[in-house]
C-alpha cells in the first residue's frame, strides 16, 4: 500500500513524512496556488519533499493543447526522475500522456470518473489513474464500485497502470478501496491526520501510560 499527501503546504508536508507512512506527495494548480507555491518554485518543493523522504512528487502539467501539455510535462519531468507529471484525461491529455510515456517519462491521468477512461490512460501507458471517489459520490454515482471496475478492468488488462484513488473523504474509505485492490491513495491533510485519532487505540495509550507512570513510581 502507497499513501500520499495532497497538499503542497510545507509544513503540512513535512509533519505527515515524517510518520514514515506515506510514500509521497500529490499536487495540481488549485493545490499549489493555496499553498502559495509559484511554478518558478516547483524545483525548491520538490527537493524539499524528496529530502524529507518522499519516493514521488506529483505535479499537474497545464495547456488546452497536447504540444502544449507535452512541452510543460517535460519541464516537470526535468526537475527530479521522481516526479510524476500529471495531465488531465482528456483527448489532448492522453496525446501528451502517450508521448511522455513513451519518452520514459511517468504520467498519472487525473480527473477520472468513468470506467472506460481507466482503460484509456493504461492504453497511453501512464503509470497512474486518478479516480475522484468523494466527487463520483456527490454526483450522484456510486464511487466505490466504479473503482471497483476500474481496479478489475486493469488487472485483467495485464498492463503496468495502477488506480491512485483521490478525493478521499474518511478513513473507512481507505479501507474500502484496498478491499477492492486498490493499493495508492492519495489524501488530504484533514483525512491523513484522521488515520491517527482511533478512540479507542488513543483510549489503551492513555490507559498504557497512567499504568508506566505507576510503574516508575513504585
Amino acid at each position: 500500500m502507497k499513501l500520499y499527501i495532497d497538499s503542497a503546504n510545507i509544513a503540512v508536508v513535512e509533519s505527515l513524512l515524517q510518520t514514515g507512512v506515506f510514500y509521497g506527495v500529490t499536487t495540481n494548480p488549485l493545490i499549489l496556488r493555496e499553498a502559495g507555491v509559484r511554478w518558478n518554485k516547483l524545483s525548491d518543493f520538490a527537493e524539499y519533499a524528496l529530502g524529507l523522504g518522499a519516493q514521488e512528487v506529483f505535479f499537474q502539467s497545464w495547456g488546452e493543447e497536447a504540444a502544449t501539455l507535452c512541452r510543460h510535462g517535460e519541464q516537470l519531468a526535468r526537475l527530479s526522475s521522481q516526479v510524476v507529471v500529471k495531465l488531465p484525461v482528456t483527448r489532448a491529455g492522453l496525446e501528451a500522456a502517450a508521448k511522455l510515456a513513451k519518452a520514459g517519462i511517468k504520467t498519472c491521468l487525473t480527473a477520472v470518473y468513468a470506467p472506460f477512461q481507466a482503460l484509456l490512460a493504461a492504453a497511453a501507458g501512464a503509470a497512474y489513474v486518478a479516480p475522484y471517489l468523494g466527487r463520483m459520490n456527490d454526483a450522484g454515482r456510486d464511487g466505490h464500485a466504479l473503482i471497483a471496475q476500474m481496479a478489475a478492468a486493469l488487472q485483467k488488462t495485464a498492463g503496468l497502470t495502477e488506480i491512485l484513488a483521490a478525493s478521499v473523504r474518511s478513513p473507512e474509505d481507505v479501507t474500502s478501496l484496498a478491499q477492492n485492490g486498490v493499493r495508492n491513495i492519495t489524501l488530504s491533510p484533514a483525512v491523513a491526520e484522521k488515520l491517527f485519532l482511533e478512540p479507542l487505540t488513543l483510549e489503551a495509550v492513555k490507559a498504557f501510560e497512567a499504568a508506566a507512570q505507576e510503574l516508575q513510581n513504585e
